[in-house]
């Protein structure tokens, strides 16, 4: 098994496949997978201390119980997982006449299914067991059509939106917000191809105005992630990219009453994934031209900068970034080619 390196600024720190429950400090390996086509770690999400789920490619997704992961076993199981707190969990899985959605609370198990044919979820927030908006793609004979649907406690409802929501987030007092960035290969309702933000206010969803920024010639500026860690204060992240490929970082704040374009930059660079630190701070995933993927922090004004690859490899890719709820305590997933692993921080 490989050994994995964390480098935070100039400090090398060589992790062999150690257990969570080390008593260290600073970005751990909790999990390594040695994965071809199948397993390998996608998104991440955490319910709290005792409650943490990883999303697995062709595989049954891996839990954490507090002391250690462990999968079930069967078929492919959710591409998608959310929680809204310690044991409230949704997850998605496909099907051909339905979305198969369950939640669990209290420790069972509901069947709730989105009834629409050929549906395909790829985003998701949850403010609690009666409450969950699910966004997605659904083909039919007039080709690829997006869908919304909002679940209020009864059944899953239809909604429309003005644009096409490529992400979902939920701040703690409920409000709800998406992005839409359709990207490269969806132009969106009438090929309009920018990206906004929106919220969804008195049984509608309104458009947030952000800061106009200058584009250069074919480019395009492209939100990735989304996160509304208090009411008041949230975060949108991406990229203006030319061709598909980024040429600078992209970072937006809300302030509770507008969007603005922080002086973060950095060249080459996207920013993929975005969730509080538990505190005042952010933590971000990066996608580098030409580097390794990141971890970067975003505190008190100053960020920080963690590569994380195995030993031995030149390309390391953060495939999912959360937040344990109520703490500082994080966990991410890292992909390497034929490895991934499982990080903690805490």
């Amino acid at each position: 098994m490989k050994l994995w390196t964390i480098i935070v600024a100039a400090c090398v720190l060589l992790i062999a496949d150690a257990p969570a429950a080390a008593h260290r400090y600073g970005w751990q390996v909790s999990l390594v997978g040695e994965t071809g086509m199948w397993g390998g770690f996608r998104e991440v999400s955490s319910g709290g201390p005792q409650d943490a789920w990883v999303v697995r490619a062709g595989l049954p997704p891996l839990r954490w119980n507090g002391v250690e992961w462990h999968g079930a076993t069967g078929k492919a199981g959710p591409y998608l997982v959310r929680q809204a707190g310690q044991g409230v969990t949704w997850t998605f899985t496909d099907g051909p006449a339905r979305v198969d959605v369950r939640r669990m609370t209290e420790g069972r198990w509901s069947r709730l299914p989105i009834e629409a044919e050929s549906a395909h979820v790829t985003a998701a927030a949850a403010t609690g067991a009666d409450d969950c908006w699910a966004a997605g793609l659904r083909l039919s004979r007039e080709g690829m059509t997006d869908g919304l649907w909002h679940w209020e406690g009864q059944a899953w409802r239809p909604v429309a939106a003005p644009l096409p929501i490529s992400d979902l987030a939920a701040a703690p007092d409920g409000q709800v917000w998406a992005l839409s960035s359709p990207g490269v290969s969806n132009l969106g309702y009438g090929g309009e191809r920018a990206a906004s933000i929106l919220r969804w206010t008195d049984g509608e969803w309104l458009r947030t105005p952000i800061p106009a920024i200058a584009l250069p010639e074919g480019g395009h500026l492209e939100l990735n992630d989304l996160a509304m860690p208090y009411a008041g204060l949230g975060y949108a992240v991406g990229a203006i990219t030319v061709g598909g490929a980024p040429l600078e970082a992209v970072v937006l704040r809300w302030d509770g009453a507008a969007w603005e374009r922080l002086p973060h930059r950095p060249p080459a660079t996207a920013y993929t994934h975005v969730t509080t630190d538990g505190g005042s701070g952010m933590w971000l995933a990066a996608a580098r031209t030409g580097l390794p993927g990141a971890l970067v922090r975003f505190v008190d004004g100053s960020w920080s900068q963690i590569s994380v690859l195995p030993e031995g490899s030149t390309h390391a890719e953060v495939r999912g970034l959360a937040n344990v709820p109520g703490t500082s305590q994080m966990w991410a997933t890292v992909d390497a080619g034929g490895t991934s692993a499982v990080l903690t921080y805490r």
